[in-house]
């Protein structure tokens, strides 16, 4: 769920609502990287820093933790809900972030189809031209499994002969 702008401003101490402030729609995108890198950075120690504050009182609250030091001043009264606007500000910081790769992606990407094109059409052609061209034909090759041992004329005469002594053993 988030949390609007007025109750993060009023939980928030005057350095933090800064940088929570330039992480808002309406001017992360004019931040340069540099300055983004930064903010993420800092977003994210904030962010851990309430997130353990919050775990500790939790546990405190539940018997299983000594309390350590004295009572906070009122702006860490509600770790949880710093946590969750530094949280809220760092997601606005990384989607940018992430905008910016994809789009640099897109244009790297864009330049090197257009210089494989490019490549491309500079090459000369693979394949010769459909032309008619003069050539020997087709060389004749002898299949060495076709000569077999016996001629054609004798085996026809051989399973003949051998018919004829079978029959001749029968009578």
């Amino acid at each position: 769920m988030s949390i609007a702008q007025k109750t993060a401003k009023s939980l928030l101490s005057h350095e933090e609502w800064a940088l929570v402030e330039t992480t808002l729609r309406a001017s992360v995108g004019q931040r340069d990287q540099a300055d983004l890198r930064d903010a993420q950075k800092r977003l994210r120690d904030m962010r851990d820093k309430e997130r353990d504050l919050s775990r500790t009182n939790r546990r405190v609250a539940k018997g299983r933790a000594d309390p350590r030091g004295g009572s906070f001043p009122g702006t860490y009264a509600k770790p949880a809900e710093r946590k969750q606007v530094f949280s809220q500000a760092l997601i606005r910081v990384n989607d940018e972030l992430v905008r910016r790769e994809s789009v640099a992606a897109k244009a790297a990407a864009r330049e090197n189809q257009k210089r494989a094109l490019d490549a491309r059409r500079a090459a000369p052609q693979r394949r010769p031209a459909n032309t008619a061209t003069a050539a020997a034909g087709l060389s004749v090759r002898e299949n060495p499994k076709a000569k077999t041992k016996v001629a054609g004329t004798k085996v026809g005469s051989v399973t003949k002969q051998t018919a004829r002594s079978q029959a001749r053993k029968d009578r």
